[in-house]
C-alpha cells in the first residue's frame, strides 16, 4: 500500500469514526487553489473542517504524531480553503459556526485491522 492509498484509507476510517459519533458527512477532498480539506462534516450547529493524518505505529514512533506535523502554513491553507467552501456553499453553511478538527489514524501496518483513532476538536483555535 502506497502513501496515497494509506491516506485514503485513513480518511475513510476517520469519516466512519465521526459518523459513529453523530457527525453528518458533507464532502471529502474539497480542493481549492489554497489546498485540500480532507473531510467536511457537520456536528449540531457547527461546520467542521477535518484534517486527517494517517500513520502506522512504526512511522509514528519515528516521526511523531500526525497532528504535530501540521505547521502554521498548513493551518493558513486550511483556513483559506474553509473560507472558499463557505463562500461557495452559502446555503449549506449559513448559520453554522466553523470549527477545525484533526483526526489521527494509527495502524499496526498499512493493511492492518488494528486501528487507534485520536480526535482533537478545535485543533487550531478560533476561525
Amino acid at each position: 500500500m502506497n502513501n496515497k492509498e494509506l491516506g485514503a484509507r485513513g480518511e475513510y476510517l476517520a469519516k466512519l469514526f465521526l459518523e459513529q459519533k453523530g457527525f453528518l458527512f458533507i464532502r471529502a477532498n474539497y480542493r481549492t487553489k489554497h489546498g485540500e480539506i480532507d473531510l467536511v462534516m457537520q456536528e449540531n450547529d457547527e461546520i467542521v473542517f477535518v484534517e486527517v493524518k494517517t500513520r502506522t505505529f512504526q512511522s509514528a514512533q519515528e516521526y511523531g504524531r500526525g497532528k504535530d506535523r501540521i505547521d502554521r502554513e498548513k493551518v493558513l491553507h486550511l483556513f483559506r480553503s474553509a473560507r472558499a467552501f463557505c463562500r461557495e456553499e452559502t446555503k449549506l453553511t449559513k448559520g453554522l459556526t466553523p470549527r477545525f478538527d484533526v483526526v489521527e489514524i494509527y495502524l499496526d501496518a498499512p493493511d492492518s485491522k488494528t486501528v487507534r483513532v485520536l480526535h482533537t476538536p478545535c485543533a487550531f483555535g478560533a476561525w
